[in-house]
């Protein structure tokens, strides 16, 4: 049922997957859309997704495997709440809220409970207890978009500064006034990024939307020029120069890539 999963490369497996970040930040690459993670994060994949994690700093997951084929002993119609969690988090919508410190704290514990029971009977005991603290998780992430007003002021100030870059990527940041309105000391934001990312706000940005570039490149025919300017550049060049640096490809070659594979049979 879970795995500590490494950072792969691109893959796919024969099972759904239900993740929780646990520490650490990065981005996850799914059917070739970006979603920026970090600690409280949660998401659900499917067994048609492909995935893989990209620019990861300290990434630490819950990987909670589920086997549709393989009936549950006691527990019945967790698709409701599956479903919820699916559609508030692929992508990250509005209703969307991470996981305040205190209920990852009771999912990390569950989820270790889990993997301490390494019982060859596998009898009714072992099943109860498992299907209930996965049971138990499921409530504390549906649970979770409502707490997250109790967070603590460190914590409600991170979720903060990365909601604001979640929204505003592809925009000209003001880091002071950002700093203003969430009463945070601007070198408080630098060392709550270096902790968080392991970068700068203004490198973090300029991967975002690099990440978001190749999104674009790789599921839509919008042309490279009009792709710069959503996702934040001054000009086309601009882009080029810092795709190239980064991925060691131009985006026009990215396209031509990424064309060549869906065409193959």
């Amino acid at each position: 049922m879970l795995s500590n999963q490494a950072m792969a490369d691109l893959h796919g497996h024969e099972f759904d997957e239900l993740v929780i970040v646990r520490s650490g930040s990065g981005f996850h690459i799914v059917n070739d859309h970006a979603e920026m993670i970090r600690p409280g994060d949660f998401f659900f994949v499917t067994a048609n997704d492909v995935h893989y994690y990209e620019a990861t700093s300290e990434l630490s997951l819950i990987n909670i495997l589920i086997h549709r084929q393989r009936a549950f002993q006691y527990i019945k119609n967790i698709e409701p709440l599956i479903t919820s969690i699916a559609e508030k988090t692929r992508p990250f919508n509005d209703r969307y809220q991470p996981l305040t410190q205190q209920a990852l704290n009771s999912i990390i514990t569950l989820a270790e409970g889990i993997s301490r029971r390494r019982d060859d009977a596998f009898d009714p005991l072992y099943f109860s207890a498992t299907e209930s603290a996965f049971l138990q998780i499921l409530t504390l992430l549906c649970e979770g978009q409502r707490a997250c007003k109790n967070a603590a002021v460190d914590e409600r100030r991170k979720i903060y500064l990365l909601d604001h870059i979640r929204q505003h990527y592809a925009q000209e940041i003001n880091w002071k006034s950002v700093c203003e309105e969430g009463g945070i000391a601007l070198r408080t934001l630098y060392r709550f990024f270096r902790e968080m990312t392991g970068s700068t706000p203004e490198k973090f940005q300029q991967l975002y939307r690099l990440l978001k570039a190749q999104e674009l490149l790789r599921t839509t025919d919008i042309p490279v020029s009009r792709i710069a300017l959503l996702c934040g550049f001054l000009n086309p060049p601009r882009m080029t120069e810092a795709y190239r640096r980064y991925f060691q490809h131009t985006p026009s070659q990215e396209r031509q890539l990424s064309t060549s594979i869906k065409e193959k049979p």
